[in-house]
């Protein structure tokens, strides 16, 4: 938890410093979207027995269109790694939300996006093993998701690409094995996008 909050500080600073910069006139935001973001995600999560919390890898995918300079329509593809320890072996699943996503420009470089769709908990592919002895490793179990974040452009080419760093926010709600499960995950990333 003293991780997220000190990266949480450090974005602060990263986006108050920067928030009345120039704005790049040559920068234009226009037709297809497409982005990918890196980073680190803390979750918790909540299982009939059980509560735990954990920090791992972050991921996020995004395509879509903008509607105009300020507003893009994507799909997100959001994931949290997380290292499952409940029925079979310890192994290594994802927390995931797949959402129809809408991202608005608050200022030039200032952003929030917000969407609900699919909450997932699925099998990370590089860590399957014994397929035709335990069905469990290939099992992918859905159910509600949402996904909120905030960024900020670090970086602005005039080749309409950005490099920018988020906070993200996700909730999932699915059913597995053991029952209910519910969890939350809050994440930094740097993401690299191309308009």
């Amino acid at each position: 938890m003293r991780l997220i909050s000190k990266s949480i500080i450090l974005c602060f600073i990263l986006f108050t410093q920067n928030l009345y910069s120039q704005e790049n006139s040559n920068f234009q935001r226009q037709g297809f979207v497409f982005g990918t973001s890196l980073g680190i995600a803390n979750s918790k999560l909540k299982f009939p027995d059980t509560i735990e919390r954990q920090t791992n890898l972050g991921i996020n995918l995004k395509f879509g269109y903008m509607i105009n300079t300020k507003l893009a329509i994507l799909l997100s593809s959001n994931v949290s790694i997380y290292e499952y320890s409940g029925f079979g072996r310890e192994r290594s699943r994802d927390f995931a939300v797949l959402a129809p996503s809408l991202q608005y420009w608050v200022k030039d470089r200032l952003w929030l996006l917000g969407g609900i769709g699919i909450g997932g908990d699925n099998p990370v592919f590089w860590d399957i093993e014994n397929i035709d002895i335990d069905p469990l490793e290939t099992k992918y179990y859905s159910g509600l998701g949402f996904i909120a974040s905030v960024g900020y452009e670090l970086f602005q080419s005039k080749k309409n690409f950005t490099i920018d760093i988020k906070g993200r926010f996700m909730y999932r709600n699915v059913n597995l094995q053991e029952g209910n499960t519910t969890g939350i995950s809050y994440g930094i990333l740097v993401g690299f996008n191309f308009y």
